[in-house]
């Protein structure tokens, strides 16, 4: 499993350039992140990733501060953030949960999250590998004290362990409600 931290960032399809220039520019000079790179997943429209060297939890909680008070993205729609790439195959995958366990406590509880794009492996079989091999702590769907985090597109995954709720960013989530403000009478 190879460190690798940063983003994928979720953009409207033909619209991946414009996103990662966006990212780009938010991590390199406004949050003065070191080895930024942004570009879009090759195959698969409406995506890019991000990297860079910092904790892409704790960018990402920078982040939503600053879109709280400010809208920054007018490209980007979601920022899910991922602290390990592999190469997708299940023996990876569960070779990533055997590392996360060590992570969980035996009084925690975790749940895993996973968003697969361009392959064949079903979901529960990815669940099922990975649940089999965290080996500490209990499942809690509601309100866990860790979450995991498989983001797969086609042959790379993205993987993260974090004890923030908020595993990802919704941009146009926050530009709805900063719009329903806006309409006050």
């Amino acid at each position: 499993m190879k460190d690798c931290p940063g983003f994928v960032i979720s953009s409207a399809r033909t619209h991946e350039k414009n996103a990662s220039s966006e990212m780009y520019y938010v991590l390199s000079e406004l949050l003065e992140q070191e080895d930024v790179n942004a570009s879009p997943v090759s195959g698969i429209s409406g995506l890019s990733i991000a990297t860079f060297q910092g904790d892409p939890v704790q960018v990402l909680g920078k982040i939503k501060e600053m879109i709280e008070d400010n809208p920054l993205f007018q490209y980007t729609l979601k920022v899910v953030p991922f602290q390990y790439k592999v190469s997708t195959s299940i023996e990876n995958l569960k070779e990533a949960a055997i590392e996360f366990s060590t992570k969980i406590e035996e009084a925690d509880t975790w749940k895993i999250n996973v968003r697969r794009r361009h392959t064949q492996i079903p979901r529960t079989e990815i669940i099922g590998a990975m649940a089999n091999e965290i080996n500490r702590g209990k499942v809690n769907l509601e309100s866990p004290d860790h979450y995991v985090i498989v983001e797969i597109l086609g042959k790379w995954t993205y993987l993260a362990v974090s004890s923030i709720p908020e595993l990802s960013v919704s941009v146009l989530q926050f530009n709805e409600e900063k719009d329903e403000d806006d309409f006050t009478f």
